[in-house]
């Protein structure tokens, strides 16, 4: 049995003491006779309650009652304290106005000094405020919960603890990827579960920059439950402020992506490779073929010279595209700032042009791989030489995010506007159908776009946008 509280001993000091410790005290008090009847409230009951004291003594201390208590609870709650022990717990009253409240409550039995007990003292602490906080927190924990769970990429929340990392929270997407049990996640640091030992090293190296407050964002190899080595881009941030003690990780998994990245390397390297042989393999017949070519030319005067002679030219471009083609599919690593105008104008240089002319209409500077863009440049010249009359004009101007070469040359028909970077696609007989599709492929590789348009002489325009600018020369 609890100890009850028996006041009988105290003397008159002693209980003027008691007393005004009660009416002093911030918790409402009151205590009541054994069939419940209240006897006594302090003024902290008058404030919690709304009851006066000349109102709560002499009625039952059910008047407090919500109503959210069934019956049982009450009976369990008379049989403790009539039983001789002390009840504690929480319980929802109603104010005199019939607003509901939460108090912590104790109640105590009272005996005399033959052990009888006498009355029932009830002390209620206010708890509403700290009850709704709880509620309110909770609902945040929950909400919190959910929204971690609704990103669909594997994220965790943990501690530092020396130099572990202790997990908090992770999301339903990191336990679907991962495969470790909660209980695993709890007991064990992330990093002994998810850290091949050869990654270690680079681990604590990426924990220590955590701490100290930076972000890191690089791709990782990890673990899962079941022993399977996968890659992620992982990007770690410490938050909350200094010192950093937590971190939330993504884990973006990029397994797959690896995988067809080092079989497309392949496969490039592979078709560079059979280009270079091919190429080769072409070339030394050709420069044969060529130089018997000037020797027949030198002894004899024939019109089939110059027909020969262009063929060969055909085939010499037709083995540069498709060694260029062969490389185009690499992207760009790293650029620079090119200036148009002298690029376009060094392309130039480069091309057969006949009577053709060149009109540069920009000064802008963009950053770009040089060597490629020249060749970009090249073939566009080169595609309106080809196409276009006599005397055909190019000019290369301004867009707002980029720029366009046009010409006055008979443009390309609208409803063979998408098919002119399709590789192979050729209007002409001398055509190799190359040269816009390697155009095409180093947009691309640059991150740009490009489409085909009618210049305002009727021609054909190119336009490539999407361009970043730079002021840098």
């Amino acid at each position: 049995m609890t100890s009850t509280l028996d006041i009988t001993d105290l003397s008159t000091s002693e209980l003027r003491v008691f007393r005004e410790a009660v009416e002093s005290t911030g918790h409402a008090i009151y205590w009541t006779d054994i069939l419940g009847r209240i006897e006594y409230v302090n003024p902290a009951f008058e404030d919690q309650t709304g009851y006066t004291e000349e109102e709560a003594i002499g009625h039952n201390a059910n008047i407090l009652q919500s109503g959210v208590h069934g019956d049982q609870f009450y009976e369990r709650l008379w049989e403790t304290i009539l039983n001789g022990n002390v009840w504690k717990g929480q319980i929802t009253n109603e104010r005199k106005d019939g607003e509901r409240y939460i108090v912590k409550q104790t109640i105590s039995p009272v005996t005399d000094a033959d052990g009888e007990i006498v009355r029932f003292v009830a002390v209620n602490e206010d708890i509403t405020a700290l009850r709704e906080s709880q509620e309110k927190l909770q609902r945040e924990r929950n909400r919190f919960a959910n929204l971690l769970n609704a990103v669909p990429v594997p994220l965790v929340i943990a501690a530092f603890d020396g130099d572990e990392l202790e997990v908090e929270q992770a999301n339903q997407a990191f336990d679907d990827t991962f495969g470790f049990t909660d209980s695993q996640l709890k007991e064990t640091s992330l990093d002994d579960l998810i850290v091949d030992k050869a990654e270690s090293a680079q681990a604590h190296e990426i924990n220590e920059r955590v701490r100290d407050g930076e972000r890191v964002r690089r791709g990782v190899t990890r673990q899962t439950a079941d022993g399977d080595q996968r890659t992620f881009l992982l990007t770690a941030t410490a938050f909350d402020s200094e010192p950093y003690e937590e971190s939330l990780a993504t884990y973006l998994d990029i397994t797959d992506l690896k995988h067809v990245q080092e079989e497309l390397r392949q496969r490039t390297e592979e078709l560079e490779n059979f280009a270079n042989v091919v190429s080769h393999d072409l070339r030394n017949p050709l420069n044969v073929a060529s130089g018997h070519l000037d020797l027949l030319a030198a002894e004899h005067e024939s019109p089939h010279v110059e027909t020969i002679r262009d063929a060969h030219e055909h085939i010499q471009e037709l083995i540069e595209n498709i060694l260029m083609l062969a490389r185009q599919g690499k992207t760009i690593d790293e650029t620079t700032p090119v200036t148009i105008d002298a690029c376009v104008e060094s392309s130039w240089r480069m091309v057969e042009t006949a009577n053709a002319t060149l009109d540069v209409e920009t000064t802008k500077t963009v950053a770009a791989d040089e060597g490629r863009l020249r060749q970009l440049f090249g073939n566009l010249i080169r595609n309106a030489v080809e196409h276009g009359r006599e005397e055909v004009t190019l000019t290369v101007g301004d867009l707002e995010d980029g720029f366009y070469v046009a010409d006055n040359g008979p443009g390309i028909p609208a409803d063979e506007r998408e098919q002119v970077f399709e590789t192979g696609h050729t209007s002409t007989q001398s055509g190799t159908g190359f040269g816009l599709s390697i155009v095409k492929e180093i947009v691309d590789a640059h991150g740009w776009e490009i489409s085909v348009t009618e210049s305002n002489s009727g021609g054909a325009c190119f336009e490539i946008v999407g361009v970043e600018l730079t002021d840098e020369k």
